[in-house]
């Protein structure tokens, strides 16, 4: 039977599905074991090194597989990858839970990284199999809407999701639940209907000739050359993502510094109402005029966030939560356009490239946002609040007390926004 409209939604849903859940439990488990070191050796380093470790072991691989992906199988990809994820969590469970002393940190820095490799790979083979799976352009948009969202929404779930079952049920917990999301995970690519032409590798499909470097750089100067939408593509998918890791780490500790946990308790509802309302709109309208919509809540989020580095809006909590409400809701808006543009500059049979370097390019911009922001904070913008020279009305409108410091990190973070989006206003114009 061909392979109809129909059943490439059926695979895309599937597929979503499994992503969905294989994302979520294996950021779940970097938190969770990451806050499981911290508990037991009480040094921080220990905790951010699990999710450098991460980070880093995301960029190597893609110049690994980048031009490669496209001549392989993707089912068999996929399952392979989901097994290695599985293989990592036994083995996490015969390291962390059968000894009584604390483990070497580096055989479990080595085993997070092999298993974000392994999502790495998934990551890729499924962003860059969407716009060859849905044809149609109405259906496209929706498709990259739920990809991007999803995405987006387990980063911000899995650091509070891996913290609290961490607590509540123990590191056991948690690696019984990554084990399961992998079940999951491997039975819903089995169920998907796959295309024959995905099934099985491409007649032109070469030998592996290692990581060439060359052919990255070549794909990296293709896409900024080629048109207006591939810089636009390049730089805010970039600075977005720096700003969004750095905010995804200030935020919290803002939070839990200057107003304590009764409030963060209310920024979770707030923050996931405003993550559902993005996300409905995009399926049901924001997703027919994204190219209007997109630059304008990225600029508004740049606000946003500036307003955070203000001591005015601290006694506004309706203002406050309102910003709060509606930076959560561009979330999704924001993600999802940045899937659009990637989907359409790059061409069908160099989709896996491009997208290689789009997330070495994303992936390196949070690495960076993660080792420079509590550097900044702490080496900083915190000596220089309390620096005797600084003028009273820096310091009234910025404020001196306890969480200001973090705060001013925000609204620093909301420059780094806007002034991405004004970069790129020329293109914009010319594109949209």
């Amino acid at each position: 039977m061909p392979f109809t409209e129909t059943k490439a939604k059926k695979t895309f849903l599937w597929l979503w599905l499994g992503q969905l859940i294989s994302n979520l439990g294996t950021q779940t488990t970097l938190y969770g074991i990451g806050l499981w070191f911290f508990a037991k050796t009480q040094h921080l380093a220990d905790f951010a090194l699990v999710a450098l470790s991460v980070q880093i072991a995301r960029i190597i691989v893609l110049p690994l597989i980048g031009n490669q992906v496209a001549a392989w199988p993707r089912r068999r990809v996929m399952l392979i990858s989901n097994g290695i994820g599985a293989f990592c969590t036994l083995a996490f469970s015969m390291l962390l839970l059968q000894g009584k002393g604390i483990p070497h940190l580096l055989p479990v820095l080595l085993l997070q990284g092999l298993a974000a490799m392994a999502e790495a790979t998934l990551i890729l083979s499924f962003s860059s199999l969407i716009p060859t799976l849905i044809l149609n352009k109405e259906s496209l948009v929706k498709a990259n809407g739920l990809f991007a969202s999803t995405d987006t929404l387990v980063l911000a779930v899995a650091p509070f999701l891996g913290s609290w079952l961490a607590g509540l049920i123990g590191l056991e917990g948690v690696l019984g639940i990554d084990a399961c999301s992998f079940l999951i995970a491997l039975i819903c690519v089995l169920a998907a209907p796959w295309p024959n032409q995905l099934n099985h590798p491409s007649k032109n499909a070469s030998e592996w000739k290692g990581i060439q470097l060359t052919k990255n750089w070549a794909t990296l100067q293709k896409i900024w050359s080629s048109s207006p939408l591939g810089q636009v593509a390049l730089t805010m998918s970039t600075f977005i993502a720096f700003s969004y890791a750095a905010t995804e780490i200030l935020f919290p500790a803002w939070v839990a510094v200057a107003y304590g946990t009764q409030r963060m308790a209310l920024v979770i509802l707030a923050a996931m109402l405003g993550y559902s309302l993005g996300l409905l709109a995009w399926q049901r309208k924001a997703a027919n005029y994204w190219q209007r919509i997109w630059p304008n809540m990225i600029s508004i989020q740049a606000l946003i966030l500036m307003g955070a580095g203000l001591k005015t809006f601290d006694s506004r909590p309706l203002i406050w939560f309102g910003g709060v409400l509606i930076f959560s809701s561009g979330l999704p808006i924001v993600m999802s356009s940045i899937q659009q543009i990637w989907s359409q500059i790059a061409p069908p049979e160099e989709l896996p490239r491009f997208f290689a370097v789009r997330y070495a390019f994303e992936w390196s911009a949070r690495l960076i946002a993660f080792i420079s922001v509590s550097l900044a904070v702490d080496q900083l913008i915190q000596p220089a609040l309390i620096w005797p020279g600084l003028p009273s009305w820096i310091k009234s409108s910025l404020g001196t007390e306890e969480g200001r410091a973090i705060a001013v990190a925000l609204g620093a973070i909301g420059w780094v926004l806007f002034l991405s989006r004004i970069s790129q206003a020329k293109n914009l114009r010319s594109t949209f």
